[in-house]
C-alpha cells in the first residue's frame, strides 16, 4: 500500500511514466558552500539468472525476480570542501514463480561526508583528491535471510578515496574504497564456521563479509545537459558462504561487476529529469540484473 502510494506520487512528480535512473551515493562533484540538491528517483532492477558462488543458475520455482526502489537522495554544503549526503529507499522485491512471499518496506538510510582534501590546478585541467566516510544502517526490521531479500539488515562503516579531474566540459573520476559489514541477527538458530571469518557463525548472530569497491566513471557535463558511463566492482574481502541449503543469505560472499550510464537534463530553473541504464556482467552469490531508473532532480546534478 506504501509502495502504491509512494509510486503515484512519483509518477506525478515526474508526469510521464519513463524509468528513472539512481547513480552511486558518492561522485566526484562537490555541491559548494550552502548549495543542495534533491534526487527523487524510481528503478526496477529483474533477472531471470543468478550466481551460486560463480556459476550462472536458472530456478523454475523463482522465475523472474523483480525489484522496485523508490529512492530519496540529497546533498548539501556544509562548507566549499565538505558536503553531506543522504540517501534512504522503499523496496519491493519478487518472483514471478514458487512460493516466496514478497519482501516490502524501507531498506537502509545512508550517510555520508565528502571532503575535498587537495584540488590541483593542471593548465586548463583541475583534478581534485577527495576523502568520504558513510554508514548504513536498517531504517527498519526487515526479513534479510532471503535469497529476495531488500537488504542485508547489516550496520555498514564505509571509507573512500577519489580522484577527480575535470578538463573544460569532460571529467573522469576514479574511486577506491572498503565496506566494514556489522553481524546480523536471524530469526533462527546456525551453528557452522566460515574458514577465514575471525568469528564463528554461531546462534542467530551472524558475520556479513566486508568488501571493496572500485568505481570508475567518465562523461561529459555542462548547464543544461550531464551525461556519464560508469563501471563498478564490488568484491568480497573477507571470506564469506555461498548459497546453499540451510545456509543462511547474509553470510553469503557477495560481488559482482557491472556498467551503466546516466543522463540528466535540465528543464526549468533548478528543475531537471535523469534517467539511466545498466546490467550485470558477473557476480558471485547474486542477480545477473538488468537495471533502469529515472527520477525527478531538484539543484544542480554537477557542477
Amino acid at each position: 500500500m506504501y509502495f502504491k502510494t509512494f509510486s503515484l506520487v512519483a509518477f506525478i512528480l515526474l508526469g510521464i511514466s519513463r524509468h528513472t535512473h539512481a547513480q552511486g551515493l558518492i561522485d566526484g562533484f562537490m555541491r559548494g558552500d550552502r548549495k543542495a540538491n534533491l534526487a527523487l528517483t524510481y528503478s526496477q532492477d529483474t533477472y531471470d539468472t543468478y550466481y551460486i558462488n560463480k556459476t550462472p543458475t536458472r530456478d523454475p520455482n523463482l522465475g523472474t525476480v523483480t525489484t522496485q526502489a523508490l529512492n530519496v537522495a540529497g546533498s548539501f554544503g556544509l562548507g566549499y570542501d565538505l558536503d553531506l549526503i543522504v540517501s534512504a529507499p522503499y523496496i519491493r522485491s519478487e518472483s514471478s514463480a514458487g512460493y516466496r512471499q514478497k519482501q516490502e518496506g524501507f531498506q537502509d538510510v545512508s550517510a555520508a561526508l565528502r571532503w575535498e582534501a587537495y584540488d590541483y590546478k593542471i593548465g586548463k585541467a583541475r583534478l581534485s583528491w577527495l576523502f568520504a566516510v558513510g554508514y548504513t544502517m536498517p531504517i527498519q526490521n526487515y526479513i534479510s535471510d532471503d535469497l529476495i531479500a531488500i537488504g542485508r539488515g547489516s550496520k555498514n562503516l564505509d571509507g573512500r578515496t577519489m580522484l577527480h579531474l575535470k578538463a573544460g566540459t569532460f571529467f573522469l573520476t576514479g574511486q577506491y574504497g572498503y565496506i566494514r559489514r556489522g553481524q546480523v541477527t536471524l530469526d533462527r538458530a546456525v551453528n557452522y564456521y566460515a574458514d577465514g571469518q575471525v568469528n564463528a557463525n554461531s546462534g542467530s548472530k551472524v558475520n556479513v563479509p566486508d568488501v571493496t569497491e572500485l568505481i570508475v566513471r567518465t562523461g561529459i557535463v555542462t548547464k543544461p545537459l550531464y551525461i556519464d558511463a560508469w563501471y563498478q566492482q564490488q568484491t568480497p574481502y573477507s571470506k564469506g558462504t555461498d548459497i546453499a541449503p540451510g545456509i543462511p543469505f547474509p553470510t553469503n560472499a557477495v560481488g559482482f561487476s557491472r556498467a551503466g550510464a546516466t543522463l540528466y537534463l535540465k528543464l526549468v530553473g533548478q528543475l531537471g529529469l535523469t534517467a539511466g541504464y545498466s546490467t550485470t556482467f558477473d557476480g558471485r552469490n547474486i542477480g545477473k540484473s538488468t537495471r533502469v531508473t529515472g527520477g525527478l532532480v531538484i539543484g544542480r546534478i554537477a557542477r
